[in-house]
């Protein structure tokens, strides 16, 4: 299955919004050099800025890279060993009558494991597992920080969804308080209705700062997590989306076979169980024969002439007895199999639970949106019907207070109604493997 690194998930991210893969290759690839201040994102390149900036994802790859030579090295036992070497000597003793004190020697030997009946296989085997496997933890801190970054994302357009609603609260709390001092002007008000319309005002008021400060905060997250310093203003250029313009998830039995196949944090287990099954093949190995080509040449010299050696010679070793200690590396080797095959195991559970959850939180937002859409509607016609009528002079200024705390109530849960249907969404794609920027392009290509 093809791994999906975070090049990958930018040029998903890329797709869905229109831009071909070859420019998502090259933005991909200058997108770590890139620290300009941009302050108008899009959601892709936020993600984008968010990945670069990550510094537990960077030593994730360096890891990668630091494995990816131990293939190398794994590698390299398939090939001789060739050694050179040269020595120059004096003798300043005693020496025998006819002897020369001066001797030079030039010498190599090569030495070629020939056969070692799968010992380097495995050893190979085992090296390329641990690389697999440290790609798919990569990954795995790679779609957890999208993730996060797509949220704080959506958080940022909750909060200013917050604002927005406080704004329009604000203005209602203004008409009411206006019609109260008219009321009293044409003698039919009273000065408490226009005491509990000021306060209602205040009130208004106190929630407007609350709720901008709430939006300072979430623009301080989302500039943090990019990289920019934390009084850095970012413009989002795109809204929450609405959820009649976005697919339903595909079934849950869809979900719970793709994440299998597809979350990296399983990947990765599974990899460490190849690399721990290559580890016992390796010591298993070590009780069989050992087959080398050896080669030795060499010259000699002093002042009474020269003398050339030479040598080739193919030999095997088989291990008898080391004192049983063959035996307990083995079982040790065979106890980290099992432990890797639990934890296996475990993790194929919590992918299973993950997702389960995530498709809950996903039909439980997606009930909400409706209900508060519902909600809001009703609020708003009541609080029009309320001023309405304390204008023409009927009712108390109660019951218009009331019918605007209520609506601006149901303007608050349908902004958050929203965003949690929204990070559900995502949630649910990171569960399922399938995480990209758009919580839409994430299940557009798989039926339900």
């Amino acid at each position: 299955m093809k791994r999906v690194t975070w090049q990958n998930i930018l040029g998903l991210v890329a797709l869905s919004i229109g831009v071909s893969s070859a420019q998502a290759s090259t933005t991909a690839a200058a997108a770590c050099l890139d620290i300009s201040q941009d302050t108008q994102l899009t959601l892709a390149r936020y993600v984008e800025r968010s990945l670069c900036a990550n510094l537990d994802t960077r030593a994730a790859w360096q890891r990668v890279q630091t494995q990816r030579a131990q293939v190398g090295v794994a590698n390299s036992n398939y090939y001789p060993s060739l050694n050179i070497s040269a020595s120059s000597s004096r003798d300043f003793g005693d020496r025998v009558a006819g002897t020369d004190p001066d001797q030079r020697t030039l010498g190599a030997n090569a030495n070629w494991l020939l056969y070692d009946f799968g010992g380097r296989e495995a050893g190979v085997s085992q090296a390329r597992s641990t690389l697999a496997s440290l790609q798919a933890s990569a990954d795995a801190s790679i779609h957890s920080l999208a993730a996060q970054a797509v949220a704080t994302w959506f958080n940022r357009l909750a909060a200013e969804a917050s604002v927005a609603s406080a704004k329009a609260s604000l203005a209602a709390a203004k008409e009411t308080a206006e019609a109260a001092e008219k009321r009293i002007k044409v003698g039919i008000g009273t000065r408490e209705d226009t005491l509990q319309a000021q306060t209602a005002l205040a009130q208004a008021e106190l929630v407007l700062i609350q709720r901008e400060g709430e939006l300072a905060a979430s623009n301080g997250q989302l500039a943090v997590l990019a990289n920019y310093p934390a009084n850095t203003t970012l413009t989002a250029q795109t809204t929450l989306p609405e959820p009649s313009q976005l697919s339903a998830p595909p079934a849950l039995a869809v979900l719970m076979q793709l994440a299998d196949e597809r979350r990296p944090e399983r990947i990765a287990q599974e990899q460490q169980v190849a690399a721990a099954e290559s580890a016992l093949d390796q010591l298993a190995a070590q009780r069989l024969p050992r087959i080398s080509l050896n080669a030795s040449a060499g010259d000699s010299r002093d002042s009474f002439g020269q003398r050339d050696s030479g040598q080739v010679a193919v030999t095997a070793t088989l291990p008898l007895f080391t004192g049983f200690q063959q035996r307990y590396q083995e079982r040790g080797a065979q106890s980290q199999i099992d432990q890797q095959t639990l934890e296996l195991d475990r993790i194929r559970q919590q992918v299973g639970l993950d997702v389960w959850l995530a498709w809950q939180q996903v039909n439980t937002a997606r009930s909400r949106i409706d209900a508060t859409d519902s909600l809001l509607a009703s609020a708003a016609e009541s609080s029009r019907a309320a001023l309405a009528r304390y204008r023409a002079g009927l009712g108390n200024v109660l019951n218009v207070l009331t019918a605007q705390s209520t609506l601006a109530d149901a303007r608050q849960q349908q902004a958050r109604a929203r965003f949690d249907w929204a990070s559900a969404r995502v949630q649910l794609a990171r569960a399922a493997g399938l995480l990209t920027a758009s919580p839409d392009a994430a299940f557009q290509d798989i039926q339900p």
